[in-house]
């Protein structure tokens, strides 16, 4: 029975071949690897092999498959002109956002990619969670997304993150097949280990992606050690005792075999006293960590503030007895409302 055509742009060579197959058509595995070659890693608008194409493909594709991608509402850059963040449009109207980053090397870039419209994880400090979850992405609206910041980027873009609006792992399979996608020598052609996906630290789905030993790199963001003010903070992972999440860290870590990222989103007098320090040398002391420091991003009036260069000072110097790497991690577009979420709020206020 004839289905509705599928993106290309969210396919592996095998899924290819199985879509046309279902719709009486032949497709051979290198033929797929070269229509997807076309369209993803060498960002074509055409998807016609370069290589002797058999005119039954080429028909089967234009009927059966599609490869549009998501209109592009805004870019803005940052005042230093590193990083862009983009917010595109999907067909439904839904809007989610990307963001190009600058890496230390110079003409390097990473991708920042979203994998919800909206979120239910409804964090305190999150300007994405305060939108509320419209539906996830399918992987072919992110692939889209991460070619158009990629075809843009003024040199060469080596890594995508899992870090833009949305919980990746409320999300589990469509992230995942989106980072195959990307790591695919037919698809985005990025290394895995450059690939990363954070979570908010959904227990279930940080074993999961244990257990299949996903190759891409893992951050679980932790933001505080005590129990009552992560429940706070967020909402929903505190519905998780901490000590079931420490656990699935500690799991996480011994299969990786490598340092354990943690996210921690420094908000000013709140999550940067003793106790938190305090706290990560109980719990993950034993392990080897890293720590990635992220400024609070809000917004409002009366919202979360960022800590002071004297409180973060002191902060990092009692960090320091962990003993393990400290990262910085800038957030990009507070300064234009355009940091994770704010662009998509603004846009839908009109």
């Amino acid at each position: 029975m004839p289905t509705a055509p599928l993106n290309l742009l969210g396919l592996l060579p095998a899924d290819l071949v199985a879509h046309l197959e279902a719709q009486g058509e032949r497709c051979s595995l290198t033929e797929a690897r070269q229509v997807l070659s076309r369209v993803i890693s060498e960002g074509s608008s055409d998807p016609t092999p370069r290589r002797e194409p058999r005119k039954a493909l080429v028909a089967a594709l234009r009927q059966h498959t599609t490869w549009d991608r998501l209109e592009v509402l805004q870019r803005v850059p940052d005042q230093e002109g590193k990083s862009v963040r983009y917010l595109f449009r999907s067909p439904d109207g839904a809007l989610s956002e990307a963001v190009r980053i600058g890496l230390h090397k110079p003409d390097h870039f990473t991708v920042c990619l979203s994998s919800q419209v909206g979120c239910a994880m409804q964090c305190a400090f999150c300007a994405t969670g305060r939108l509320g979850l419209s539906r996830n992405l399918a992987p072919w609206e992110i692939v889209s997304a991460f070619l158009t910041v990629r075809d843009e980027a003024p040199g060469r873009v080596s890594g995508a993150v899992f870090m833009g609006q949305g919980e990746p792992f409320h999300s589990y399979e469509a992230v995942i097949q989106t980072a195959r996608v990307l790591s695919d020598p037919a698809g985005g052609r990025i290394a895995k280990e450059n690939i990363t996906i954070s979570t908010v630290g959904l227990v279930p789905q940080i074993r999961r992606y244990t257990r299949e030993r996903q190759p891409y790199k893992l951050i679980v963001s932790l933001t505080s050690t005590v129990a009552a003010r992560r429940a706070e903070l967020l909402p929903v992972a505190g519905r998780t005792e901490l000590s079931e999440l420490v656990a699935a860290i500690r799991e996480y870590s011994e299969v990786a075999q490598d340092r354990t990222t943690v996210a921690w989103v420094v908000i000013g007098g709140v999550n940067t006293g003793e106790d938190e320090v305090e706290g990560l040398r109980t719990l993950l002391g034993e392990l080897p960590l890293r720590i990635n420091l992220i400024d609070v991003n809000d917004a409002r009036p009366d919202g979360f503030r960022r800590a002071g260069p004297e409180e973060l000072r002191g902060f990092l110097d009692r960090l320091q007895v962990l003993g393990v790497p400290l990262v910085r991690r800038y957030s990009v577009g507070q300064d234009q409302s355009s940091a994770c979420g704010m662009l998509a709020a603004v846009h839908a206020r009109g």
